[in-house]
C-alpha cells in the first residue's frame, strides 16, 4: 500500500511540475539552446524529486512482489 501512495504522490507532483513547465512555455522554445538546457535540468530535478518522494514514502523496502 505504501508503494501505491508513493506513486499517487509522484503522479501529482509530476502533473504540477509539468503544468508549470507548460505554463512558462517550455514546449514552445525547444529549439533555443538555453531553453533546452533549462528544460532538461528541470526534468532531471523533477525526476530526482520523484525518486526522493518514492523512497521517503515507501521506505527502504519499496515494493515486494512476493511475500
Amino acid at each position: 500500500m505504501a508503494s501505491f501512495k508513493a506513486i499517487v504522490v509522484m503522479v501529482i507532483w509530476t502533473a504540477i511540475a509539468g503544468y508549470g513547465l507548460f505554463t512558462i512555455g517550455a514546449h514552445e522554445h525547444f529549439r533555443n539552446p538555453m531553453w533546452a538546457v533549462g528544460t532538461g535540468v528541470a526534468l532531471l530535478v523533477i525526476h530526482m524529486i520523484n525518486m526522493a518522494l518514492y523512497f521517503k514514502i515507501a521506505g527502504e523496502r519499496p515494493f515486494e512482489w512476493f511475500r
